[in-house]
C-alpha cells in the first residue's frame, strides 16, 4: 500500500509531536475522573477491589482500541483534528486498532496479574481501614518480584516508541509500524481514497 505525500498545499500531512502530545493530555484529563472513581470504590472492601482491578483494566485497555476502531482516533485525537489511518489515508478497522495497542495490552495484562496477586495476599481488614496512599503502599509490599522488571520494560518501550516517532519522517511510532498505520491531520484522512488521483503517493 502506498503512502500519502509528506506535505500537501504547504501543510505537513502527518501529525507532529505537539498535536499528538495535546491529544494525549486531553485523553489523560478524560480518564482522570474514572481513575478517581475507581480509587474511591476499591476502598470499600477487598472483594470490590478485585472487581475494580479487573473492570478498570478492561476499561483503560479498551479506551483506545474502541475509539480508534470506531472513530479513527481517541477523543483527544478527535479534539485536535488528527486521525489514525492506513498509509493511503483510508480508515483503519478493529484489526489495526488491536495491533496498535498490542504491546500496551500485554503490559497492562501483566500489571493486572501483579495487582490481583497482591490483593490475594493482603489482609482484608487492614486493606479496608487504610486510605488511598496506605492501600497503595500495602499492595506494593505484596507485589511479585518480577513487577519491577515489567515496569522497566514498560518504560523502555515508551522511550523507544518516542525515539522512533521523533526520527521518522512520517511521524510513525513503533506501534504504528506494528499496525501498519499513520497519524494524519483530519483533512488528509478518509477523503484521500476518493481523490487519490489528485494527490502524490509515495512508496513505503
Amino acid at each position: 500500500m502506498e503512502f500519502l505525500s509528506i506535505t500537501k498545499d504547504g501543510l505537513s500531512v502527518y501529525a507532529g509531536f505537539w498535536k499528538r502530545l495535546k491529544a494525549g493530555v486531553i485523553d489523560l484529563l478524560i480518564c482522570v475522573p474514572f481513575v478517581l472513581i475507581f480509587n474511591w470504590l476499591e476502598g470499600f472492601n477487598l472483594t470490590l477491589a478485585f472487581v475494580i482491578a479487573i473492570t478498570s483494566s478492561v476499561f483503560f485497555a479498551m479506551y483506545n482500541v474502541y475509539f480508534n476502531a470506531q472513530l479513527g482516533g481517541s477523543p483527544g485525537k478527535l479534539a485536535t483534528s488528527i486521525r489514525i489511518t492506513l498509509p493511503d489515508g483510508s480508515r483503519i478497522g478493529w484489526i489495526e486498532a488491536w495491533k496498535r495497542e498490542s504491546v500496551n495490552l500485554v503490559w497492562g495484562f501483566l500489571l493486572l496479574i501483579s495487582n490481583v496477586w497482591a490483593l490475594i495476599l493482603v489482609d482484608p481488614t487492614k486493606f479496608s481501614s487504610l486510605g488511598r496512599i496506605g492501600r497503595s503502599q500495602l499492595l506494593n509490599q505484596h507485589q511479585p518480584s518480577w513487577v519491577n522488571f515489567i515496569n522497566v520494560l514498560g518504560l523502555v518501550w515508551l522511550m523507544s516508541d518516542a525515539v522512533v516517532f521523533l526520527f521518522n519522517k512520517r511521524k510513525r511510532a513503533i506501534h504504528d509500524f506494528i499496525a501498519g498505520t499513520v497519524v494524519v491531520r483530519k483533512q488528509f484522512a478518509e477523503s484521500n481514497v476518493a481523490s487519490a488521483g489528485s494527490q502524490t503517493l509515495l512508496p513505503d
